[in-house]
Order: structure tokens, then C-alpha cells, then sequence
């Protein structure tokens, strides 16, 4: 028997074609994906993740929203991703900084004739890159594992502000732990699943893609619902 307090892993396998107008859904967002290069179209997939995290909290039977406001998936969405790259852009700017700098350096030591500082220092700098990226890779890891719960706090609160808020997101992975980490498992099984379905199957990389995003919105919002802080209360947003 399933355990009330724990996730349902079966159900987070069989809620999307249980909905009579997945496929509708999933093509849809499938083109959405299609479109995150240009951005827009991850500011949509995010703001559908915002609705069903809801649904999934509150409890729906079909936690798959509609596709019929697109203006308000938009503004929810910018604001989820505006916290997205409130956090990622610092990790991937400071490093592409630091090369700018050091490209400029060692060209003002080539062009002051000092060949062989600039070889010097051109190695001293390669090695340091090797172990900025490496550092940079860590923080990246590290912010995946903490950005879903700053991701379920702002949902939840309707507040953009609670998603920066360190200490409480933090007290939200710890107080759901196991839960936490079993929706970013599920996440990481349904993209592999997506892969391979891809190889296996000829299913489209971006619907299969838009169907891992779906998993763990859902995942999050079952998190949320056994939280005693943060599970949704009437009158909630929908």
C-alpha cells in the first residue's frame, strides 16, 4: 500500500495519459520547447509549471492545465524564469568575465614583446580556467538541487521575493527531504525515460522533453502538499 506521506512513484507515470487531452497538451508544449532558444517558449513551458505544481498541491484528479490562458502562463512565467536566471546568470557570466580579462592581458603582454610572460602567464591562466569550470560545475550541481525548491516557495506564495529567500527554501528541502529528493529522481528517470523514448520510439525530442518538465512540476507540487508550511489552503491561486 502506498504510503499518504510519501509519493506516489506510479502516478507520476500514469497522470499525464490519464488527462483525455494529453496528447493535445503535450504537443503543444512540445512546441513551446521548441521555441525556449528564442526564450519565449521557456517562459511559457515555466508558466504551465507554475499552474500544475498548483493543481498537483491542491490535489486534481487532471493536474495538466489547459492551454487557454497564455497570457497569464506568460506572466507567471517570466516570473519564474527571471528567478531561474537571478541564479544561474551569475554562475555563467563571471567566467566568461574572467576570460575576457585574461584574453586582454595576455594580448597586452604580447604586444609589449614580453613573449615569455605571456607564455607564462598564458598556462598559469589555462590551469585556473580548469579549475574555475570545475568549480563552476559544482555550483551549477549545487543550484539544481536547491532552485526547484526556491522554484515551489515563490509558486506557492505567489510572491517572486520567496524565492530568494535562502534560510526558508532551505528549511523547505530539509523539512521534505526524502520527497524533495525523490521528485528530482523522477525527474531525472522520466528525462532519461524521454531519451530513450526518443531512440526507441521516434517520439519527438521536444513533446518528450516537455513531458520530464510536467513530471517534476508534479512531483514539486505533491512535495508541497504534504508540507505543513507551504500545502495549499482555499482560495489558494489556481
Amino acid at each position: 500500500m502506498q504510503d499518504r506521506d510519501t509519493i506516489d512513484l506510479a502516478r507520476a507515470f500514469r497522470f499525464v495519459p490519464e488527462d483525455p487531452d494529453w496528447i493535445k497538451k503535450v504537443l503543444i508544449g512540445g512546441a513551446f520547447m521548441l521555441l525556449t532558444p528564442l526564450l519565449v517558449g521557456a517562459v511559457f513551458v515555466a508558466g504551465y509549471g507554475v499552474r500544475l505544481m498548483r493543481r498537483s498541491a491542491r490535489g486534481d484528479a487532471r493536474p495538466l492545465p489547459e492551454w487557454d490562458d497564455l497570457g497569464g502562463m506568460f506572466g507567471d512565467g517570466l516570473r519564474a524564469m527571471a528567478l531561474y536566471l537571478a541564479y544561474a546568470l551569475p554562475v555563467t557570466m563571471v567566467p566568461m568575465a574572467l576570460l575576457m580579462v585574461v584574453a586582454l592581458a595576455s594580448a597586452g603582454l604580447s604586444q609589449a614583446g614580453s613573449r615569455g610572460a605571456s607564455e607564462a602567464f598564458g598556462a598559469i591562466a589555462a590551469m585556473g580556467f580548469v579549475g574555475l569550470y570545475a568549480l563552476m560545475a559544482v555550483v551549477m550541481l549545487a543550484l539544481s538541487l536547491y532552485i526547484p525548491a526556491a522554484f515551489a516557495r515563490f509558486v506557492m506564495l505567489d510572491r517572486l521575493g520567496a524565492g530568494f529567500e535562502l534560510r526558508e527554501n532551505l528549511d523547505f528541502i530539509r523539512r521534505n527531504l526524502g520527497n524533495y529528493a525523490m521528485a528530482l529522481l523522477l525527474y531525472l528517470l522520466a528525462s532519461f525515460a524521454a531519451q530513450l523514448g526518443i531512440v526507441l520510439c521516434c517520439v519527438g525530442f521536444f513533446p518528450a522533453s516537455f513531458w520530464a518538465v510536467c513530471i517534476l512540476c508534479w512531483a514539486l507540487g505533491e512535495v508541497v502538499k504534504r508540507d505543513p508550511t507551504l500545502a495549499p489552503r482555499p482560495g489558494a491561486p489556481a
